[in-house]
């Protein structure tokens, strides 16, 4: 089985798969206002060629083997999630019209409260998460990309991924 190590999430090393902004604990350069109120604005922007609302909702997900079984992209939306309640594990690939190239997945460490954006076409999968038994994960997506905008790929059980540290 193939195997790919976790490392530290930075904006420079995401950038090829989307956009990450620790949306808990803004840097200054965001800042509008003063103590008690302090806005942080325009921390990322998830263009979408999609013209539909953005919908809100949650990924509950549980601690399992850090395996890629399966992979997804969205061609014509970004994909924002967010750990709420753990650090979390999240693997990419870069878009490749259908094409899974698994020597070229990344798999990062995500703090909770980062926010993480994929771009259109970047694969991903449902996050593991690090330390708790559970996690809850907040996702946006144009609305009902789900339906009409996700291809999901399950993995021969040959080309499954292991994640280590």
């Amino acid at each position: 089985m193939k195997t790919i190590k976790v490392i530290s999430v930075t904006n420079e090393n995401f950038r090829p798969y989307g956009y990450i902004a620790n949306i808990s604990d803004p840097s200054e350069d965001y800042s509008m206002g003063e103590a008690p109120s302090v806005f942080h604005r325009d921390m990322v922007i998830a263009p979408n060629a999609d013209i539909s609302p953005i919908a809100f909702g949650s990924l509950k997900v549980d601690k399992r083997p850090y395996i890629i079984e399966d992979l997804e992209y969205h061609t014509n939306a970004c994909e924002v999630m967010m750990p709420f309640d753990d650090d979390m594990i999240m693997y990419a690939g870069p878009a490749s019209n259908d094409v899974i190239e698994l020597d070229k997945l990344k798999a990062f460490l995500i703090p909770k409260g980062t926010l993480v954006v994929f771009r259109a076409g970047a694969w991903h999968g449902a996050p593991y998460p690090v330390h708790n038994q559970h996690g809850t994960v907040l996702i946006c997506l144009p609305e009902r990309t789900y339906l009409n905008d996700t291809k999901k790929y399950f993995l021969d059980k040959k080309d499954f991924v292991e994640i280590t540290f």
